[in-house]
């Protein structure tokens, strides 16, 4: 069994991190998924309360490692664990 992070920049400060792929917050940029850091998140969610928006989710484990098996489990049959 291993495990796996998704390392990507994040949409909003270009910050490079590590995230949970299938948990990470992320918005949509000309139809494409970005992920977005937790402290951008952080900062951006008073702001979206301010202005009557629905705040962005942090889910507990969106920038921890993610088990492999559950990785695969969201792909197609040509993963190979």
């Amino acid at each position: 069994m291993g495990y796996a992070l998704g390392m990507g920049t994040c949409i909003a400060c270009k910050n490079v991190f590590a995230f949970n792929p299938l948990r990470v917050p992320s918005v949509r940029v000309k139809g494409v998924k970005e992920p977005v850091c937790r402290r951008c998140i952080e900062l951006a969610n008073p702001q979206r309360r301010a202005m009557g928006l629905k705040e962005f989710t942090i889910q507990p484990d969106a920038y921890d490692p993610v088990d492999e098996n559950e990785l695969c489990a969201n792909r197609d049959s040509t993963c190979i664990p």
